[in-house]
Parts: C-alpha cells; structure tokens; sequence
C-alpha cells in the first residue's frame, strides 16, 4: 500500500466497527459522521472479490495513480469507465473521476483555493473576497473573458489545505491515537535527547503555559519551508514554494515520516515571493489563532473520549534565505546574523568585495582563553575581551518590531525603512508575531542543517580541488589576507604569484581521492546516492551532489580520505569542523 493511500483509508482500515467497541463515550457528531462514512465506503466493489478491496481503497489508488503519473481528468474518466465495463456488473467501481473527489471529499479533508493578485500585494480573501482588482497595484484579479458567459478565471491561485481536520484524524486512527500522546508519556534519559520534548525550548514553553502543557492532546507543530522548482534540470525557470507542518507528539521514528509531514499551503509560481511570503500565510495564522485560543472538538479513538484540541507552533526550520523571508530580518549583508543583530564584528574585504565574520566568533570563548590575547593566528595584532551579544528576549524583540509595518498592511510596497542595513537589517514586521504565543517562545527559528553542511561542503571541497572559478583560494583572497592576518607563507610573493597552500590536494593526491570515490566507495540501497555519479575526473571535481550526498561525504568519508591526503594540522582542524555538524 502506497503512502497516500495508508494515509487516507488508515482510520478505516483500523476502525474494527468502531461502534461496536465503543463503550464510554460517543464521538461527537463530526466524527460519528466520519466513521459512518468509513463503514459505508467498506462494502466491496462486488461480490467475491478480494478482502479489503473496498470502494474507498479503490477511489485512494485512483487518485495515488493520477497524482503520481500527472494523468489528466478525461484519462481518469476513462479509466473508471473501463473498469465499469469490464468488473462484474453492480460493482461500485466509481463511474467517473468526479465520483472519486467527492467520496475522498466527503472524508472530511477539504482545500481552498484563494485567488492571489498579480504581483503577490494581497490574496482576495475574508473581507477581499470579491474585489475584483488588487487594493495596492489596481491590477485585474481576474482574465480578460474569451468568449460570453465563461467562467471568470483568476491570474493566479494559491491553495490553502487546513490543519484542524488532519489534526482530529489523527486522534480517530488507532494507529495514530495513542502514539500522539508519546511526546508526554516518554521517560527522558539523564543527559540524552531523544526527542525535542527533551530540549530546553519545549520545557520553558511548558514553564510560561502550564496549562497547554497540562493537557498532553494538545498538537505541537514545526513549520518548515523552502522552494524548489517542479521541472527539475530542465532550465525552465519556475519557483514554487510549498509551506509544510509537521506534528511533533509522536514518537522521533514517526515525526520524519513523509505522511506526517502535512502540506499546508502551496504558493504559486513561477517568481519567488520574496518578501510577500506573509501574504500567503494569512489563512493559516487565522487558523493557528483559533486553535490556540478556542481549539476544536476532537474525538480520541484510543480512550473513548471527546476532548477540545488546541494547538501551539514551536517553531519554523528554513535554509538561511527562507529565514529571512519568515522571520523578519533579512539574512545578507553586514547584519545578517540574527544572533548579534547591530552588535557585530563583520567587515568589508577591500578586494574581495564581500562581507567578513572572520575573527567575530572569539568573544564566545572563556574569558581566560589563550585564544583572546592571540595576535598572530586570527586578525594580527587584535586581542578580545568583549562578551558575547545579549540574546534578546521574546519581550525586547516584539518591542523592537511591533513600530515596523506590516506586509498584509501594505501589498510589501513600504520600501526601505529607515537605519536599514546599518543599525538594522528589519524589512517587515512578521505575521508570526501576531501569534499570542509567539514572544514567549525561546527558539523561534531554526536553521536546516543539511542546507547549511552542502553549502559547507561546497566550498571547502572546491578549495582543495583547486576548482577554478569556485575555489575561495584566488588573488583577491590573497591580497584581503594579507591586509587582516599575519600569514607570510600565504602572501602574494614579489611577482604577485600566489605560493601553494597546505591545504590544496596536490595532482597525485587528488586524482587518487576521487578515484577512491569513483571506484572504491560503495553503499546499502537507499542509504546515499551513488557518489561515483558525482565525480568528474577529466575535470578533477565534484557535481550534482544532493543535500543528503554532502552530509554522507562530510562525516563518513572525509575524515578517512583526508587522513593520508592532507597534512596532519590541516585534517585535524577540517575533521573538528565536520564533527560539529553532528
């Protein structure tokens, strides 16, 4: 059984009569009305047939099979009609791919579709439903008609799926009921975390709202979102960004899980929405209110009992890009870092061109740390006895954010506020902070790693392959070195010929790395991908290397590979560093 099916007929399949091992409490008219779906989508298709063949398994293959293979509505028609024609006659085969919808329909998992302005200002939504032209650019909502009495058609739609329902079916599937209670009843190992209910951001929101937490039901989301384009390699530019919840009560080896993973907005393409993201996450913030302060009515299978449903976003998980975009502060520039806000020790790089953090990160270390009064190693000449930037509390920063506007507020047409990108990097004020929660959170964002380790991996790799036009070895680097550090062996010589580094794979050493890769490195299916696709020997480097490809490479092969290839001093510190990755 395919993972869309289980997800949709799991309650049915586990049901067992529901109504017939009820024995204390009746489920609420929502719910009752779910089962009695279930049991009357369990008749077979026909008599005779297999066990378990049932109308609704049927109608969940179907749609499996049309959104797999991308097939389209009159292929689906066909397909019904041809197995009306060819079952047993009185089979109650769908007759068409309108009777699928409306009995998976039926089941109580509805969408939206919101009609979104041209230029991504406003979604026309609640008390903008029927405009028909964008409030901020005056643009048409809908397309100019092509003949009399056609459907009006929107420029562009957004698709909303709500979290409730999914939440609620959930607590009706007997193999999810009792595993959502997991998060509470676990016992936690001194020392160990197993699961984010063990860190400190999830006991101290426990601390701030005793009364959440006193209720082990109630749902603890993550949001995490990123783009990606639909079509691939194929150099069709496009951009579509989906926005995906995950419920973290369950147990660590269920919360990854793909049907899980609840897609919850779907932004349309092809541009990127930038800073207007906050427009397309108004339904669900609505939502997220509503389940915070009055929940939902929601039915435990596993208990017998009706019982209110709230629930509580923990926080996002975001590439360093999409960070920005949710949180408010954008991520580029001498301000990016979130941590130190105005309190940083970046610097421009005369020749480079770029931003610096070199030598920002020694204000961390113990206060009688041989480091600090270092002036050789990092910038020469420098000591530092600073300490490290306050962190702001969820208090200090809703005050610093709540004069900022608003995207929904102004279609994301405010332009640059004032003091931006020298005592502050804020471009909006997030919707998240309309969350009442949101302030009292202690970890708000967080950064996907496995982004983080193959933008890592990329350019320490690059710079030891020496792979021209990648590496971050060249002139320019060179000449910024020899500006802020103290390394005569890395100097530009007289000629302006840049001395070879101990760091750079010599000819030898690099051909026999990656015919170690090509040749010798072998995995269990599914375990990685093949990395000998990824080697380029005629070009002496690496390509085409996925997330989960850098982080295999990263903390299972180079350690080893590196141990023989580099020079002692060079591994240890490289090794140290994909350790902390871990």
């Amino acid at each position: 059984m395919n993972p869309y099916e289980e997800m949709v007929s799991d309650a049915f399949a586990n049901t067992e009569s529901a109504f017939d091992q009820r024995s204390e409490e009746e489920p609420n008219p929502e719910a009752k009305m779910f089962y009695d779906i279930l049991d009357a989508a369990k008749q077979p298709i026909y008599d005779g047939c297999k066990e378990g063949l049932s109308k609704l398994s049927l109608a969940a293959r179907l749609m499996s099979l049309k959104t797999d293979y991308n097939l389209s509505q009159n292929c689906m028609d066909s397909i019904a009609q041809m197995m009306q024609e060819y079952l047993p006659e009185g089979n109650h085969s769908p007759k068409s791919y309108y009777d699928i919808k409306k009995l998976m329909r039926s089941l109580g998992l509805p969408y939206h579709k919101i009609d979104v302005c041209q230029d991504n200002c406003m979604i026309f939504w609640k008390e903008t439903e029927k405009e028909e032209y964008c409030l901020f650019c005056k643009k048409d909502r809908f397309r100019p008609k092509q003949k009399f009495g056609q459907k009006r058609i929107a420029h562009r739609q957004m698709f909303y799926l709500p979290i409730a329902n999914r939440l609620k079916r959930l607590y009706q599937s007997r193999n999810t009921a009792k595993d959502m209670r997991w998060h509470a009843d676990h016992l936690e190992k001194d020392g160990e975390m197993c699961h984010p209910s063990d860190g400190e951001a999830w006991k101290h929101f426990h601390k701030v709202h005793p009364d959440f937490a006193s209720q082990p039901r109630n749902v603890y989301l993550g949001l995490c979102t990123d783009g990606f384009n639909p079509f691939g390699m194929s150099g069709h530019n496009y951009s579509l960004w989906p926005v995906i919840l995950t419920p973290y009560n369950l147990p660590p080896e269920m919360c990854m899980k793909q049907e899980f993973m609840f897609l919850t907005i779907l932004v349309p393409g092809p541009n990127h929405p930038k800073r207007s993201l906050d427009i397309f996450l108004q339904p669900l913030i609505e939502e997220l209110k509503d389940l915070w302060v009055n929940g939902v009515e929601a039915y435990d299978i596993s208990t017998k009992e009706n019982f209110l449903l709230k629930a509580v976003l923990m926080w996002t998980i975001s590439d360093f890009p999409a960070y920005g975009m949710l949180s408010g502060w954008t991520t580029h520039g001498r301000l990016a870092c979130p941590y130190c806000l105005d309190q940083t020790e970046a610097f421009w790089l005369k020749n480079g061109k770029k931003t610096s953090w070199f030598d920002c990160h020694r204000c961390f270390l113990p206060v009688d740390h041989s480091y600090r009064r270092n002036k050789k190693k990092f910038k020469k000449g420098r000591v530092v006895d600073d300490s490290p930037s306050k962190i702001l509390t969820g208090e200090e920063l809703f005050n610093e954010v709540n004069y900022l506007p608003k995207t929904v507020d102004c279609g994301g047409n405010h332009g640059r506020l004032q003091g931006y990108g020298k005592t502050h990097n804020w471009h909006k004020q997030s919707i998240l902070w309309e969350l009442p929660y949101w302030k009292d959170l202690e970890l708000r964002h967080n950064l996907d790693v496995m982004h983080t380790e193959k933008n890592f991996l990329d350019n320490i790799i690059n710079t030891l392959l020496n792979v021209q036009g990648k590496t971050k070895d060249n002139i320019k680097s060179r000449l910024d070195l020899q500006e802020h550090c103290n390394r005569k062996e890395l100097h530009l010589t007289a000629d302006g010929k840049a001395p070879i580094p101990i760091f750079r794979l010599q000819p030898e050493a690099k051909a026999v790395f990656l015919r170690w890769l090509h040749e010798d490195v072998k995995f269990s299916d599914g375990y990685s991908s093949s990395l000998s696709n990824c080697v380029d020997l005629v070009g002496t480097k690496l390509t085409g290397m996925k997330s989960h490809d850098c982080h295999v490479l990263m903390q299972r092969l180079l350690p080893v590979a590196f141990a023989e290839l580099l020079d002692k001093s060079v591994h240890e510190a490289l090794s140290s560093k994909f350790s902390a990755f871990i």
